[in-house]
């Protein structure tokens, strides 16, 4: 019965989770300044079996560990919930990430032998965690997917009512609501799913996906890119297949990877401000090397100059070099080495998460935290 319960749980989290937003957890980030990435572990304290799992900081010098939130899949837990979607404040000092909980009152009603669980009620919480301090607090908005200004001082996020919301940090006031430019494009396909190009007027540009059912039976989520300008939404494609994106410092050029299941992938440009977009890379769907694996579960992530795109797929990790347009695996599918408890059940003992820590090193979470400088691959 156990094991049922925390399968139902996962289950039912998995659900509100990965359809509700992207299928990339977003455990593993890098701050800013390089020198922290959050992680996501087996509590070291809990049996083989717990159903506990913990939100850490692991400072990448000293190789230290803190541990920052601890959640359950177990439904009759106190921290029973997910966490999910971190991200660092521009000057590194704090990291905020998104706690779906299982509300006081939101058992889910099963009988005793049912493996489904219906009517689960769940709170989202945004909560902020001061790395000097340790302080852990619950931002006062009502914000999904959340994403910070480059000075700190906004924060932009989707709210419950279909439309997208900007706080300010000092007084966490929404000073403005942006309505989405269709009713079916409310989807976060990414969680890096906006850049602010300039704070004071509002200049971003953003990724709006959409979830629909394939001829296949999978859910895929595909999207457009905007430029949000003051209250305006001005679309920058219209393809309906962008999976990720890149602005330079200086807010002149976008790129972005367009993502066709079983087709291609490829990589385009434009300058922001207007001009006819540029492909610079096409890699075709092959056996050997699926470069367009599905997108419903594939995160693809362009390093801080642009100039590579990663993206996993089976437990590997892929890059693509714009400049030489060829593609390197950095890491082939690892065994899995643990056979019970949370992770096993979660199929996560190859790669729990990657992020850029600059222009030519990945770190990548499996089993362990590791660091790989892609300049050195040799052809």
């Amino acid at each position: 019965m156990r094991l049922k319960r925390l399968i139902v749980g996962l289950l039912a989290l998995l659900t509100a989770v990965l359809f509700s937003g992207c299928g990339e957890w977003g455990w593993v980030r890098v701050s800013p300044d390089g020198q922290f990435t959050t992680v996501a572990r087996k509590p070291p304290d809990a049996p083989e079996d717990s159903p506990e799992i913990e939100l850490a900081i692991y400072h990448l010098e000293r190789r230290q560990t803190v541990p920052v939130f601890r959640f359950s899949l177990d439904d009759e837990s106190p921290l029973a919930g997910w966490v999910y979607n971190c991200q660092w404040t521009p000057d590194s000092r704090a990291v905020c990430f998104e706690w779906l909980r299982r509300a006081a009152d939101g058992a889910p009603t099963t009988d005793g032998d049912s493996a489904e669980a219906t009517d689960a009620k769940y709170e989202h919480k945004v909560m902020l965690y001061e790395v000097a301090t340790g302080r852990l607090q619950e931002l006062p908005i009502e914000a999904n997917a959340p994403r910070w200004s480059a000075d700190g001082k906004y924060l932009m996020g989707f709210s419950d009512k279909g439309d997208i919301c900007l706080y300010r940090t000092d007084t966490w006031v929404c000073t403005q609501r942006v309505p989405l430019p269709r009713e079916d494009y409310n989807e976060i396909i990414h969680w890096d799913w906006a850049h602010w190009v300039r704070t004071e007027p509002p200049l971003a540009v953003v990724l709006l996906g959409k979830k629909a059912q394939s001829g296949e039976g999978y859910h895929q989520r595909h999207g457009d890119l905007y430029l949000l300008r003051g209250a305006q939404m001005i679309p920058l494609t219209t393809t309906g297949d962008v999976q990720a994106f890149w602005v330079d410092p200086a807010g002149v050029v976008v790129r972005w990877v367009r993502v066709q299941h079983l087709k291609f992938l490829a990589v385009f440009e434009r300058p922001l401000q207007g001009g006819a977009p540029r492909r610079i890379a096409l890699i075709p769907h092959n056996e050997t090397l699926e470069a367009n694996a599905d997108p419903s579960y594939t995160y693809y992530c362009f390093s801080p100059d642009g100039q590579r795109l990663a993206w996993d797929a089976d437990d590997s990790l892929h890059v693509l070099d714009l400049t030489t347009a060829t593609v390197d695996t950095v890491l082939a599918r690892m065994p899995q080495s643990i056979r019970t408890g949370v992770w096993y059940e979660l199929k996560k003992a190859g790669i729990t998460g990657f992020d850029w820590r600059d222009a030519e090193t990945l770190l990548v979470q499996r089993d362990r935290i590791e660091i790989h400088t892609v300049h050195t691959m040799e052809r």
